[in-house]
């Protein structure tokens, strides 16, 4: 068994409806308050790099998924070969995860290489940025700025950010794992895992400040009684999800997709107020095959 706490492919098939009318036989027995029985969570889907080796789309099986179904679309980046390179592939992106919508967020890969002022044109969005809903706190970050350590006004954006947290979650986006850098057991991983090599380049897995100087507070807002998640897009050439539960409590993910795999896997989160977030990685196929189940 690997050294660290990691869980590869996981393929859990949910289906929502059923799951949600099966809970509710229990109420009964476990004398849960009927306004507590009649909740129902909410569910965000998090994708990321669904690019193909050229700007003629994004990986075919995106098409069939029908994100209204979800509360946040949650992007991880590396959505085209060069997603700002023409008007054509930017309108075309938008019209399958509505950019502007305060429920699509994206923390930008280096296959979304553009200006702040265009990504905010396009998107009504900042390169990073927070929005709360759902008793979550999302907080997108620009792992491409300053090769990968998080610096400047984006540090000074993160940790006021951290400072006024008010919800029961936090999910933290960025599209590489510059979390693992540096970390005591995921760092050796890093090769295993992540598409990008090790080095000190735009595409690359580099060395950066994660760990020495975002994780303490993160740790901190843990041990106050907040959940933490962080999670990463730049997944899909050696598997498709990643998972690493660290003694402090912080929950690390990774989740990405390669056109050519037959392992590739979707991100859920579910959110219940004042709850914990719970997740699961879901086979494309089954995600897929249980939306169109569900509807007839």
């Amino acid at each position: 068994m690997d050294t660290f706490k990691r869980i590869t492919s996981i393929f859990k098939i949910w289906k929502f409806p059923i799951a949600i009318a099966f809970l509710g036989l229990f109420s009964g027995c476990n004398e849960t308050p009927l306004s507590e029985a009649a909740e129902t969570p909410s569910n965000f889907i998090y994708i990321a790099h669904t690019r193909l080796d050229d700007n003629r789309g994004i990986y075919s099986k995106i098409y069939d998924i029908d994100f209204s179904l979800y509360e946040m679309t949650l992007l991880g980046g590396d959505l085209a070969a060069n997603s700002f390179s023409n008007p054509e592939i930017i309108a075309h992106l938008d019209s399958i995860f509505d950019y502007k919508s305060p429920r699509t967020l994206w923390s930008i890969g280096n296959h979304d290489n553009t200006s702040k002022a265009r990504f905010l044109k396009t998107t009504l969005k900042e390169k990073f940025h927070s929005y709360e809903a759902h008793d979550v706190t999302f907080i997108t970050l620009d792992s491409q700025d300053s090769l990968s350590s998080i610096l400047n006004e984006q540090k000074d954006f993160l940790m006021a950010t951290l400072d006024s947290i008010t919800t029961s979650s936090v999910l933290i986006m960025t599209h590489k794992l510059i979390f693992m850098n540096g970390h005591s057991v995921m760092d050796a991983a890093i090769e295993t895992v992540c598409n990008g090599r090790r080095g000190d380049c735009f595409h690359c897995h580099n060395p950066n400040n994660f760990q020495s100087e975002i994780a303490p507070r993160l740790k901190e807002l843990q041990e106050s009684g907040v959940q933490v998640i962080v999670v990463g897009g730049d997944l899909g050439y050696k598997q498709s999800s990643f998972e690493y539960l660290d003694p402090s409590g912080i929950v690390y993910l990774g989740n990405g997709m390669w056109y050519p795999k037959d392992w590739n896997s979707a991100l859920i989160f579910s959110k219940l107020p004042q709850k914990p977030m719970s997740y699961s990685f879901v086979a494309i196929d089954s995600l897929i095959q249980n939306q169109k189940s569900s509807m007839e």
